[in-house]
């Protein structure tokens, strides 16, 4: 068997779903931490369901110019917070809307795949030169994304 069968056949993802990590994530991942780690693990460490942020609601509509507009509300510990951004898209409205409220963080990295019915989105990102890696799955890719990013500002603010 060679290196890369043998990281798939250890790769959380890949047993679940029957495709593997992007490469990059396997790569800053040390092996030993997937040859013994569980789905619930995974999804523990990587797509927490707890943290300082929240998700409460997220539309869009279309904008003059190409654009849209995002409306989102966030939970910030026991405060709910409404934000809007107008943008090209919503990676860009929810980083705005992060950063505007105290989140600062950069997307270095985005992967997306179809894993069956659902959209599975991973991302890298930095905050004060630390960095992590997060993914979300979601029938709506858009959905996917956000619960990705979200999921990896709550990573960082652990």
């Amino acid at each position: 068997m060679n290196a890369f069968a043998s990281s798939r056949a250890t790769d959380p993802f890949h047993s679940r779903y029957g495709f593997t990590l992007p490469r990059t994530m396997r790569e800053a991942t040390p092996q030993s931490t997937w040859q013994h780690m569980s789905w619930t693990a995974f999804t523990e460490r990587f797509s927490p369901a707890t943290g300082p942020l929240r998700l409460g609601s997220w539309t869009g509509h279309k904008a003059p110019g190409g654009k849209m507009v995002f409306d989102a509300t966030f939970g910030l510990g026991d405060t709910i917070i409404a934000c809007a951004a107008t943008t090209y898209g919503p990676i860009e409205a929810l980083t705005s809307m992060l950063y505007d409220a105290g989140f600062h963080l950069e997307i270095l990295s985005f992967h997306q795949q179809t894993v069956g019915d659902e959209t599975a989105t991973f991302v890298l990102i930095e905050r004060d030169g630390r960095r992590e890696w997060s993914m979300a799955t979601a029938t709506d890719a858009t959905l996917s994304s956000i619960r990705a990013v979200i999921a990896g500002t709550n990573i960082l603010h652990r």
